[in-house]
């Protein structure tokens, strides 16, 4: 993952400003072959928007997918996998977890301003 600092400040990559002077709290990301790029909501286009709500639907569906194997089939070995792969319950406590809602709210309203 790449993630410019300057300043100790986090900053866009598409324009390079601050992160901070966006509207909303959360930088959106942007995949790509090799890196994550972490930029304004506001530099995307409305392509990488949309591309950036189906990942973020088909990663929720896969994780799901995944709690409703973990009950259908719970032995220590799925239990450990899926920690293995989502994090135990002190990696997630302790972690910075963006509010799923209130990023989800906030592709919406800038994809409704393309």
């Amino acid at each position: 993952m790449i993630v410019r600092m300057t300043q100790n400040m986090f900053v866009c990559d598409i324009c390079e400003s601050d992160m901070s002077s966006s509207h909303y709290h959360i930088p959106a990301e942007m995949k790509e072959a090799s890196e994550i790029k972490f930029v304004h909501m506001e530099c995307c286009s409305a392509e990488e928007i949309k591309k950036n709500l189906l990942s973020y639907a088909q990663n929720q569906i896969r994780f799901y997918s995944d709690i409703i194997d973990l009950v259908n089939d719970t032995n220590m070995k799925n239990i450990k996998d899926f920690e293995m792969k989502y994090g135990n319950y002190e990696e997630v406590s302790q972690g910075i977890r963006i509010d799923r809602d209130t990023y989800i709210a906030s592709l919406i309203s800038e994809l409704k301003k393309r």
